[in-house]
């Protein structure tokens, strides 16, 4: 028998930007999966506040998948499918409404008639994250969604996501393999290696030796040097 993750202990606070973070093989998966309700926890337990409810979650995967340009659906199309079920009674009136406000604050407004396999990968990405933000969620996971970016449009794609977090109050969890990067953005960080290696706020982990014993003394310094030039 295969442990994903054992002794898993912690919380997620209204408006945190925790970055769920280890390397491959890690858990990192396997939590993200069971925060989403796809799989039950084998031991222990995961609780929600008494008003919450699955559909108040948004999700952006890993990669995109728009079998290139010869993709049928336009932009709008795809954002449409981000209304859950239990929406299905609201006015196409207020939905059309949702999607100009959506599509306006993440600047794709103008990409909506267009199909989506003609977009570029920074497009793609930006149209699928308004899809899960379009019912307006409590909280959003990304699962490693800047690794098919190049470094660029990935730090912009961050740069967008704590836009997100400081502005529109969406709360946030990102799952990554990329210590360095989202360290910068997050403001807790929960290190995973089959069980807790760190949790706390981004600014304790130079402190941190069991981050350093991990990621190795040479990236831990230069992920404190890259923390200490953006305060």
């Amino acid at each position: 028998r295969f442990t994903a993750c054992d002794r898993i202990n912690f919380e997620i606070n209204q408006n945190d930007y925790l970055a769920i973070v280890g390397p491959n093989g890690s858990g990192k998966t396997t939590m993200m999966k069971t925060l989403l309700g796809l799989i039950p926890v084998s031991e222990g337990e995961i609780r929600f506040s008494s008003d919450f409810r699955f559909d108040q979650i948004g999700y952006l995967s890993q990669k995109v998948s728009t079998q290139g340009k010869h993709f049928p659906a336009t932009v709008h199309e795809i954002i449409t499918t981000g209304f859950p079920s239990s929406m299905k009674k609201v006015p196409l009136k207020e939905k059309e409404r949702m999607i100009r406000s959506v599509t306006s604050l993440l600047g794709i407004k103008e990409l909506l008639p267009i199909r989506i396999g003609y977009l570029s990968g920074g497009q793609q990405q930006r149209v699928m994250l308004a899809r899960a933000l379009v019912h307006k969620p409590k909280l959003l996971i990304l699962d490693e969604p800047t690794s098919a970016l190049d470094p660029q449009i990935r730090d912009e794609f961050y740069q967008l996501i704590q836009h997100l977090h400081q502005h529109e109050h969406v709360t946030i969890v990102l799952i990554s393999h990329d210590l360095q990067s989202v360290s910068l953005y997050a403001t807790k960080i929960l290190y995973l290696d089959q069980s807790v290696v760190f949790f706390g706020d981004s600014d304790a982990l130079c402190e941190s030796e069991a981050i350093a014993q991990r990621i190795g003394t040479q990236a831990a310094a230069s992920l404190c040097r890259r923390k200490e030039h953006e305060h």
